[in-house]
Order: C-alpha cells, then sequence, then structure tokens
C-alpha cells in the first residue's frame, strides 16, 4: 500500500505491493521491502537496504545504506514464527547494521532517537530504550536489555539475556556476562565499573544534588567493603532518596544474572553457569 510518490523511489528498490509504505518516505537504488513492512512518513531508506519479516519502521528515521532489518534471528531453535522489528521515530541505523527479528515470539525493539554506526549487530529479542547510542561493530547477543540514554562504546560484546541500565557508559571493547548498573561506567575484558558517569549525567540534565548522591553510592558498593546487600542496605539508610538511587538499588535487586560488583566476579559466575 504505497502512499508516497513514487518519484521518492528509485526504480531499482523491490517493494512488496503489500508493504505500507508513509508519506514522504525515500527509497533509495537497490533496496528491498519485504510484504510485512511498514514505514512511517518522512523516513530516509538508502541504498541496498533490505527489510524483512514483521518490521515497524517509525517517522523520520535514517537507514543509510547497506543494513540488514528483520530477518531471521542466528538460532537453531527458530521455526519461522511470525516475530518481528519495531523501530522508534527519529532512529539512525549506519551502514551493515544488522537488526534481526524476534525469535519464537515478539519483537526486537529499537526504541526513538537510537544511533547505531557501522556494523553494530542487533541480535533477536533484544530490547533497546531511547536514546541509545551504539558505536561501532558491537554486538548485542540475544535478549539482551539495554535502557535509556546509554553509551556503548566500539568492539564491545554483551552476552545473551544481560542488561545495561539507564545512562551508563561502556567503554570500548568491554565485555560483559554479567548486568551493567545505570549511571555507571563499565570498562574492561572482563568488564569492571570504574565510576560514575559524570558526562552522560550532565549532558542528560541530571542535577549536581543527584549525581553526588549516585558518586556516594559507588564509594559505598565498590570502595567501602561491605558486600552487595550491606551497601544497599546503606546506601537507602544513609543516602537521599532521588528517583535514581532508588532505580540504582532496585536495578542490583532485581539482577538475574548478576551486577558486576564486588561479591559477583565474572570466573564465579562462570563456574556457577
Amino acid at each position: 500500500m504505497l502512499t508516497c510518490t513514487t518519484s521518492n523511489i528509485h526504480p531499482t528498490a523491490i517493494i512488496s505491493k503489500e508493504a505500507s509504505i508513509g508519506k514522504d518516505v525515500i527509497i533509495g537504488p537497490y533496496s528491498y521491502i519485504g510484504p510485512n513492512v511498514e514505514i512511517k512518513e518522512k523516513t530516509y531508506i538508502g541504498p541496498h537496504v533490505i527489510i524483512d519479516g514483521i518490521t515497524q519502521i517509525g517517522s523520520n528515521c535514517k537507514l543509510i545504506a547497506a543494513c540488514s532489518i528483520g530477518l531471521p534471528p542466528q538460532d537453531i531453535s527458530y521455526k519461522d514464527e511470525p516475530t518481528g522489528v519495531k523501530i522508534g521515530n527519529g532512529t539512525v541505523i549506519r551502514e551493515y547494521v544488522t537488526i534481526h527479528r524476534a525469535s519464537k515470539e515478539g519483537f526486537t525493539v529499537i526504541g526513538e532517537n537510537c544511533y547505531l554506526m557501522n556494523y553494530v549487530h542487533v541480535a533477536h529479542n533484544v530490547q533497546l530504550g531511547n536514546s541509545v547510542i551504539i558505536a561501532n561493530s558491537s554486538m548485542l547477543a540475544g535478549y539482551v536489555i539495554v535502557e535509556d540514554f546509554v553509551f556503548i562504546s566500539a568492539l564491545s560484546p554483551i552476552h545473551q539475556h544481560c542488561r545495561i541500565g539507564e545512562s551508563a557508559m561502556v567503554g570500548g571493547m568491554t565485555g560483559s556476562r554479567l548486568d551493567l548498573p545505570p549511571y555507571f561506567i563499565a570498562d574492561g575484558r572482563p568488564a569492571k565499573i570504574r565510576g560514575v558517569n559524570k558526562v552522560g549525567l550532565r549532558r542528560r540534565g541530571i542535577k549536581a544534588d543527584v549525581r553526588d548522591e549516585l558518586a556516594k553510592a559507588y564509594k559505598i558498593i565498590y570502595h567501602s567493603g561491605l558486600n552487595t546487600s550491606n551497601a544497599l542496605q546503606k546506601i537507602e539508610t544513609e543516602l537521599i532518596p532521588f528517583d535514581e538511587i532508588k532505580k540504582l538499588v532496585g536495578f542490583y535487586r532485581t539482577s538475574k544474572r548478576g551486577v558486576v560488583g564486588i561479591d559477583s566476579e565474572e570466573n564465579d559466575f562462570l563456574e556457577k553457569e
């Protein structure tokens, strides 16, 4: 169901008649749009882009060139279930990015105003929040959750089922098999928490008094000598209960894989796994 003008579509593009293409969408040469694809208004699809599966792309997105969206997951248990991908408004996807449809059921989700740089891989059932930036050649395995305002630097592999908390900063070539807490900086392989993401929080508009309490929380968790349970209790007792402090404590307590921290070393986790 084409509602954009044909002058916006390059003649070499292959577009299913069943696809839904919004107003003022541009589709470049040699791109393929499958039958179950919906593209909202004012989105730019560059050359050699492949979009398939039950894929929904929001308005004002930019898929620059040669990216592949909605193809079957790299999961040997996948049996052609009717799954898909959802991409929010204003998201930019650069060259050679791969975003696979969900496995078994549901959608792989990319939030609004995200920026995925060259060669990023987003596997099946990943859930990205809003305003997430992922730098070149980083890889998110299946079922990873990345919350709002996270920055993942280049060449970083994140293990399946891991969770990265909001406004976290992941350093280049950082690998983790454990959850990475919100508001902090993770770096190294295996990942270690190095401090508070002060620059990211300031850019986001988080107030100075909140940043100060998060810095205190970091010191309690990682430098007080307390185990995580006692550290969290101390934070709740002694620090100002800003929403960010509550989210930080809640993140540790709801983690299923364990959070990178003083009593959850990678080697201990691998032995349990």
